[in-house]
């Protein structure tokens, strides 16, 4: 039987629920909701002193202010990371799911024009993408332009045998690029239904771990209990309640909550700005190779890299590597006609160097006698003692 949780059941839910409970929840749930000014305040008088450790704890707690900005700063960086966490696959799901569009384009403009233009019957297509797996790209290219530095190649057959590798090229990336999608997606799930991790709650909260075991499963109960009572309402009499993962169906349903974008700053990846741009630009239009793609791929989306600050904000980095990507994306021509002056530009070749025009030297200039005499006057008489 499909669920029929909604949000406002939830919320329902949440707010019957004790002043604990409601806190407990909130906790649990930081990456979706923002603690309330009610649940800080009974953080805050619930936490023990620190300076009694032993005997009854004193009435009040003068400390009141400073454990409020602990737990306001403690929730903030939780809710930060937990939010970054999801953002991150959210946002390579985006950009595959766009790239994958532009490389499928580009694979039928590729197989077109070499049937139209460059003569390919469709049996030899077929064969080039049956063998575009094991086809070793990198080898090909060099024995490619190898033959066409010896001028055994006419221009129309170099642009075929190019244009047949570049095929098997994409045809290559889109396979790539389908697997680092369903990884994305996988990751997304995965992030959208993890709620805080006990220690962690204990953390913001300030209370030992000890003490949090019964708390959790005492609101988790109750919670239960009234997201089921919507549950029994909305079905029919004649019908009953097949048993549900109703935590589960909450994760997953607040999971759908639209993605948070971040506001992260450069912090180092591939050491400048400048250059992290070119090997963005250059992994966008295809023309790395798949070994350094493959590397850099893996430098903009690995987590937990301690090089960088550390976990909180290794999700940060990818994060800013990926909203770069989304406006290279949103200013490159990834129309057919773009897609295909670009395949062409590909498949030129490169003339021999005996057949480039060669520039004439720039010769060095002289000084006249007038110019020398400006040019000392600057640098100045040099002693002939200190000369040697």
């Amino acid at each position: 039987m499909p669920t029929t949780l909604r949000f406002e059941h939830i919320e329902s839910a949440i707010q019957a629920l004790p002043t604990q409970g409601r806190t407990m929840l909130q906790l649990l749930l930081l990456q979706y909701m923002d603690l309330s000014s009610e649940a800080i305040a009974y953080m805050v008088s619930d936490q023990p002193d620190s300076r009694f450790l032993a005997g009854n704890q004193p009435k009040g707690n003068p400390l009141s202010l400073e454990a409020e900005r602990n737990i306001t700063s403690r929730a903030n960086q939780y809710k930060n990371y937990y939010r970054q966490k999801r953002e991150r696959p959210g946002m390579h799901i985006e950009f595959l799911t766009q790239a994958l569009k532009n490389i499928e384009k580009s694979i039928q403009i590729a197989g077109r024009l070499l049937i139209s233009d460059f003569g390919l019957d469709q049996k030899a297509l077929d064969d080039a993408k049956a063998q575009a797996p094991s086809t070793l790209l990198r080898q090909e290219l060099r024995k490619l332009q190898r033959r066409w530095d010896n001028q055994e190649l006419s221009t129309k057959e170099y642009q075929t045998h190019r244009l047949l590798l570049e095929y098997q090229a994409l045809l290559r990336r889109r396979g790539i690029f389908r697997r680092r999608l369903k990884f994305a997606q996988n990751d997304f799930i995965i992030s959208g239904n993890s709620p805080l991790k006990d220690h962690e709650v204990a953390h913001v909260w300030g209370i030992p771990l000890g003490s949090l075991a019964a708390r959790k499963v005492k609101a988790l109960q109750h919670f239960l209990t009234e997201l089921q009572k919507h549950q029994e309402k909305i079905s029919t009499p004649n019908e009953p309640v097949q048993p549900i993962n109703l935590w589960q169906e909450t994760l997953a349903l607040l999971s759908q909550r639209p993605i948070e974008k971040s506001m992260v700053e450069y912090d180092g990846l591939e050491k400048t700005e400048e250059a992290l741009l070119d090997k963005l630009r250059a992994f966008v239009d295809g023309s790395m190779s798949e070994p350094e793609e493959s590397k850099f791929w893996t430098s903009i989306t690995k987590v937990n890299d301690t090089e960088f600050s550390g976990t909180w904000k290794s999700h940060a980095r990818s994060i800013l590597a990926f909203q770069r990507l989304h406006a290279l994306l949103n200013d490159m021509d990834f129309s057919d006609e773009g897609l295909e002056e670009s395949l062409r530009v590909k498949i030129y070749p490169q003339l021999p160097d005996d057949q480039l025009a060669t520039e004439p030297e720039d010769k060095p200039i002289e000084l006249s006698e007038k110019g020398l005499g400006v040019l000392n006057y600057f640098v100045g008489e040099q002693d002939d003692k200190r000369r040697g």
